[in-house]
């Protein structure tokens, strides 16, 4: 199996290599000094290897990302006593290269976790190995020299899976490009795996109920949600369902930010919240731009007449969720994965309620026009100094490759996790394709379809194989499959497949990255900016304050934000 993995990589086989790898790599103490030859050997070898196995326990610090699926989705399962130290992907991880995490600290991905690493960097004390989310953050530990370069690391030990799967973005944007400052690798970077466009999500049983088609335009959502709100889709006989569900944050994050409504915006021309490129070639911020007015007019006549909930300015993410999941709400809009939200996962277990994802509400050629999201999705870095900074690309390799065409009865537990805890991978690091998720879901359905064998499949895609396998005879046999498999089904397929069969236009924003002035200005611009835009779509204020508004936003430092960003560009 190890052989067969490895055949492509290229790995130093002579002791000159392995010693030149190694060593320099780590501190020149006496980590090795008291060693035989013949113990060296094995240890410069186990280093050298993609997949080497090391000779005794080799324990690392880490900073631990938890995701906010939560380890309470094991509850019930084999795998309730796991830990974030203690589970099938860091046994897989210890039974392979003897490799075990001490987590220094650990915290809910987002705000919390950020904080944690901040800490950790103001006291000097990082841990050996850990995920930062940010890139002012990279920027920071570089400048700092808190993190080790990992250019040899990287060049002798990512395998080609790794590797092809940053090409796959283009020699522009390759997230290898984004980690490397004065031509050394700093940080190994995780692939946005969330690309894709968003969809207007509806309950299709309460369409159904009310003999209504799917909708292709604004147009049509608007008649779709007023016969929500007016029509008793539930049957119960009350006046007490809301039409467009939307998040307090209206925009931002595409497509991560489900319940938001960026679709509304780019079906009318407008990009808010990031930096698209003017006619003459010069990035310009979209919030602050024309076409935003329309957008914003449609929204405050929807707002006035009920068609957006009344009441998202003040409701928590929870807050939408617990409408959702009462029944009370059957349009939002979300990406592709947004199956796996309780929202949609508690009317499924609970309602009988059946979602389906619509294209829509689209531009002037009827397809949606998306947002192309940055190619990187975070860093894993290495303490400067640590002994075996290699180890954090090993485990990368074993998640992006090893682990996937390993069919051997070790990844039984992973298998059994990846619809449960995927998250649970240290360093929670995927690196993939741009289209990886694409890629999956037509090599699970040519299975499906007869035109594939399962054996075909991937170690993670016979995972999600086997769900959609579970979930049809469930349905088959009128009763209600698992939450998890059916949120594998028709996220994977039922979503995917849509994605695949109506592509949108995709808008590649000019700039991803922070400059100096962002440092200190972006906040409290942002800050005005919402403060502004939810003003208008409430009725507070009218549809002219947008462009005193645009008139402050230059003048309070988005002048001089614009000009660094072009500058940056330019370089």
């Amino acid at each position: 199996m190890k052989k067969q993995i490895k055949k492509t990589l290229a790995i130093a086989t002579t002791m000159s290599m392995a010693t030149t790898l190694f060593v320099g790599c780590q501190k020149n103490d006496d980590f090795m000094s008291n060693m035989s030859e013949e113990e060296k050997a094995k240890w410069e070898a186990a280093a050298n290897d993609p997949y080497g196995k090391y000779p005794e326990l080799v324990t690392y610090t880490s900073g631990y990302n938890l995701t906010n699926q939560g380890s309470d989705v094991l509850a019930g399962t084999p795998y309730e006593s796991d830990t974030t130290e203690n589970n099938a992907y860091t046994r897989y991880l210890k039974e392979l290269l003897n490799i075990q995490n001490e987590n220094a600290f650990e915290a809910t991905t987002g705000p919390d976790y950020n904080q944690k690493v901040s800490m950790a960097i103001a006291s000097q004390n990082i841990p050996d190995i850990m995920y930062v989310e940010e890139y002012s953050t990279l920027k920071e530990l570089v400048e700092s020299d808190l993190i080790a370069d990992l250019t040899d690391i990287y060049n002798n030990l990512a395998c080609d899976t790794v590797k092809e799967a940053y090409s796959s973005y283009g020699e522009e944007n390759n997230p290898i490009n984004t980690v490397t400052f004065d031509g050394k690798i700093m940080a190994i970077p995780k692939t946005q795996l969330s690309d894709g466009q968003d969809f207007l999500w509806l309950r299709k049983d309460w369409l159904d109920e009310l003999g209504l088609e799917e909708p292709k335009s604004l147009e049509d959502m608007e008649a779709v949600l007023k016969a929500f709100i007016e029509k008793d889709p539930d049957g119960n006989g009350e006046a007490d369902t809301v039409g467009l569900v939307v998040h307090s944050d209206i925009y931002g994050d595409y497509p991560n930010n489900t319940f938001a409504i960026d679709n509304v915006f780019t079906a009318l021309g407008a990009y808010p919240s990031v930096w698209t490129t003017d006619k003459d070639g010069k990035a310009v911020y979209g919030s602050v731009q024309e076409e935003m007015k329309e957008p914003l007019q449609l929204l405050n006549r929807w707002y006035e007449e009920g068609v957006i909930d009344k009441e998202f300015v003040t409701r928590t993410n929870d807050d939408i969720v617990a409408l959702i999941s009462s029944g009370k709400c059957g349009a939002f809009i979300g990406p592709w994965w947004a199956p796996f939200n309780q929202a949609q996962t508690s009317t499924y277990a609970t309602d009988d309620a059946e979602w389906i994802n619509v294209s829509c509400p689209v531009g002037e050629d009827g397809k949606i026009n998306g947002i192309s999201t940055q190619p990187y999705a975070g860093f894993v870095v290495v303490r400067k100094d640590f002994e075996h900074p290699e180890i954090a690309m090993k485990i990368v390799n074993v998640n992006a490759e090893y682990s996937k065409n390993d069919k051997t009865d070790a990844t039984k537990e992973i298998k059994e996790n990846q619809n449960l805890a995927y998250f649970n991978w240290p360093l929670y690091c995927e690196v993939q394709p741009g289209n990886n998720a694409e890629l999956m879901t037509e090599h699970i359905q040519r299975v499906l379809d007869g035109k594939a064998e399962e054996s075909s499949l991937t170690l993670e895609e016979q995972s999600y194989y086997e769900a959609a396998l579970r979930y049809m005879e469930a349905e088959k046999n009128g009763k209600k499959a698992d939450s998890a498999d059916y949120s594998q089904y028709t996220s994977r397929l039922v979503s995917m497949n849509k994605m695949i069969n109506e592509p949108a236009n995709f808008m590649t924003p000019s700039f991803f990255e922070t400059t100096d002035t962002m440092a200190t200005k972006w906040a409290s611009l942002e800050k005005m900016e919402m403060e502004t835009i939810l003003k208008i779509v409430i009725g507070e204020k009218d549809i002219s304050e947008f462009d005193k508004f645009v008139e402050q936003w230059y003048s309070f430092g988005g002048q001089q934000i614009t000009d660094e960003v072009n500058e940056e560009i330019s370089k």
